[in-house]
């Protein structure tokens, strides 16, 4: 095949009608999901200091958006996956360090939701130096579960896996 030729996929049109959503719609469903949003922090909901697995994993629910972030000085990359690790976003949203930043990333998580019929999100993040403290504050007074993930946990389930060490 000529490597500058192009490839085109076909497009199942019907599907893709049945999948969307009119504005109103969205806006609507977005509504009703941040309505319903509560903000919880592993701190909150530890007893005596401990966390049994049973109760970490009876936390997590069918109904949640789970958003990974990945901290950076300036900017942070966000994805979305559901409760069984599957992506549900086509790729990483990046956003900047700031309120209007977290105000987009906000935006595109909540539409997410809305999408998918999830009610609750909780955003998970490596405390990496000092640039979550604001996300994470940001997140929680805004109606966003946060949980801080231990970076060599990532790491170890990353290489099970895809048994690559690379960011991806």
């Amino acid at each position: 095949m000529n490597v500058k030729s192009r490839r085109t996929k076909k497009v199942n049109v019907e599907n893709q009608a049945i999948n969307l959503l009119s504005k109103e719609e969205l806006d609507k469903k977005i509504e009703v999901v941040e309505k319903e949003l509560r903000s919880y922090t592993w701190r909150k909901l530890e007893a005596n200091g401990k966390f049994a697995k049973n109760d970490k994993l009876s936390f997590i629910t069918d109904d949640m958006l789970i958003v990974g972030c990945d901290i950076g000085s300036e900017t942070h990359y966000i994805r979305a996956i559901d409760v069984r690790g599957r992506e549900l976003s086509r790729g990483a949203f990046e956003f900047s360090n700031t309120s209007e930043g977290f105000e987009n990333a906000k935006a595109w998580v909540m539409a997410l939701a809305a999408k998918r019929d999830k009610k609750q999100i909780v955003l998970g993040l490596e405390p990496t130096g000092h640039y979550w403290f604001a996300l994470a504050a940001w997140m929680i007074s805004n109606g966003i579960s946060v949980g801080q993930v231990n970076p060599y946990a990532v790491k170890q389930s990353k290489e099970i896996e895809d048994n690559s060490q690379l960011k991806q």
